[in-house]
């Protein structure tokens, strides 16, 4: 199988087990918004936003310090896959370990000063259990997509989220009744319970799959970990306090705009615990894709292969454009069919259509940022994050408490533009980006206005059905009227499609055999 046929297929075979855990993820959020409310989710999301923080600090940069020394050791020599992960994992447990017992000792200061909430602290303190294993997977992460035996890692990913979903629900059920803090206490130890369990089996996977090869020198092999990983984790990081910063400011300034403490923390529930998960959903593509391209446009890169490099990336800009603008105007034309037939919440769908014109943004920068981490461009990437960060983390604290919620709305779209802009101008330094303005934009604009205008006028007469049923048909509707478009007028191009059919025949064959 080619280079591109392989990525193409890695990419369909990832996205697809992506769709299906965020269909889960989505599908559990959901069955959580019902059982402790669109305040509890707003507790829960800043829990999760020093976690992730937490989790940043731990990984250290190790998942894309794996995923490119393991992708350049295969273009480039012979050297142990098990030594180099050796090298990986031991960076890995001791970043997670360190941050463990830094966010357990500090989890009383960081509930009450940071969150304003005790109820916080025995959730941080339970999640402080589970970095060094988080650290650890991201470690093996990074090593299954540098082989590109994502598959194999994606159904451990799908088993942790059935793991977690089975012990969250057992545990919400006797602890419901006991108040939010319990609630909470519940929903994170099945998210540590299932990170654990995931470790465990990607190790397993990992000592199955790795290949013993020459022995390399310690040191040779940290230095190249060391250069990678350092400015990937400083970079991360810094976004990661000043992300932290910007969002637990965000219900502070709602009830310094005049809501009060529960309307702030419902407000911040709906948008980030509700509409933003439903606007990222459709991006296991892209998400799929930016993963893939990193080991692969390294390994060009190491070669030297720039025309190489250029095609690539004009074919993957194009795919991604196609994509995100399609993505944005089904949600925005089927706002509130699909926030109703999730969550059964009108406020959703307010959200979710005002940040819809957002996603071509936001899914460009995700492709173009693993474009860049391939071209060992993760100095500027870190750079970018940073200041986009710091810029938001100021309007946030001048704008949200005298706008409320249109000034974290202007901060959210001021942000993504940012990041975007930079991202895009550094790619056209050092690579050669090819757009048609007209296939690749215009037509796609003019093809999914056309979709929503001819659902709405499909679809009006339609009664007597659920929200679910409404919500799939309307939606199924629109894509297949937006591709069937995009295909009359040339936009999507037969060497694409002629990729698709070969791949899915070669599966068909290999499995029939």
């Amino acid at each position: 199988m080619s280079g591109a046929k392989k990525l193409l297929h890695n990419t369909l075979l990832l996205t697809a087990t992506s769709f299906i855990m965020r269909t889960v993820a989505v599908s559990f959020n959901a069955y959580l918004t019902d059982k402790i409310g669109s305040d509890g989710i707003g507790l829960f999301q800043l829990i999760s936003t020093v976690y992730a923080m937490a989790i940043t600090f731990a990984s250290g940069g190790i998942k894309l310090a794996s995923m490119r020394l393991v992708a350049d050791n295969i273009s480039e020599s012979r050297l142990s896959e098990r030594r180099i992960m050796k090298s990986c994992l031991l960076y890995a447990l001791i970043c997670g370990t360190i941050f463990a017992i830094i966010l357990f000792v500090f989890s009383p200061f960081i509930g009450t000063k940071w969150i304003c909430d005790e109820r916080s602290v025995s959730s941080l303190k339970i999640l402080s259990l589970s970095l060094p294993f988080i650290s650890a997977s991201s470690a093996l992460n990074g090593y299954f997509t540098a082989i590109s035996k994502v598959f194999r890692y994606t159904f451990v990913q799908l088993c942790e989220q059935i793991f977690k979903i089975t012990i969250t629900v057992f545990a919400l059920k006797s602890s419901v009744n006991y108040g939010l803090e319990a609630s909470c206490v519940a929903i994170v130890f099945g998210i540590t319970s299932a990170e654990i369990f995931s470790m465990l089996s990607s190790y397993t996977l990992y000592r199955i799959t790795s290949k013993n090869g020459k022995n390399g020198r310690f040191t040779d092999i940290a230095k190249k970990l060391l250069r990678i990983a350092v400015p990937d984790a400083v970079g991360s990081q810094m976004r990661s306090i000043l992300m932290t910063v910007e969002h637990l400011l965000i219900p502070v300034g709602f009830r310094k705009s005049g809501i009060n403490p529960q309307g702030a923390m419902a407000t911040y529930g709906i948008i980030h615990g509700m509409s933003l998960p439903l606007i990222l959903y459709p991006s296991a593509l892209l998400s799929s894709l930016s993963g893939l391209l990193v080991p692969e446009i390294s390994t060009q890169y190491a070669a030297k292969n720039h025309t190489r490099i250029s095609y690539m990336t004009a074919r993957v800009i194009h795919i991604a454009l196609l994509f995100s603008i399609g993505t944005a105007g089904i949600l925005f034309f089927n706002a509130e069919e699909i926030s109703l037939a999730v969550y059964s919440e009108e406020r959703v769908a307010f959200y979710t259509r005002l940040l819809s014109p957002l996603i071509p943004i936001m899914y460009m920068d995700m492709t173009i940022d693993g474009i860049l981490k391939g071209l060992d461009q993760q100095m500027s990437y870190m750079r970018y994050n940073i200041i986009d960060a710091g810029i938001c983390v100021v309007f946030v604290y001048i704008l949200v408490p005298i706008l409320s919620v249109k000034g974290y709305i202007f901060v959210v779209f001021l942000s993504e533009i940012i990041n975007f802009a930079l991202s895009f101008r550094r790619l056209t330094i050092v690579s050669e980006v090819r757009i048609d303005l007209f296939k690749d934009i215009v037509i796609p604009v003019g093809c999914i206005i056309s979709s929503g205008a001819l659902k709405d006028i499909t679809f009006s007469a339609v009664v007597g059905i659920s929200d679910k049923a409404y919500a799939v048909s309307s939606t199924a509707f629109c894509i297949i009227i937006y591709l069937v478009l995009l295909k009359i007028f040339d936009s999507i191009e037969n060497e694409e499609i002629s990729w698709i059919k070969n791949i899915t025949l070669r599966k068909m064959q290999n499995r029939g055999a």
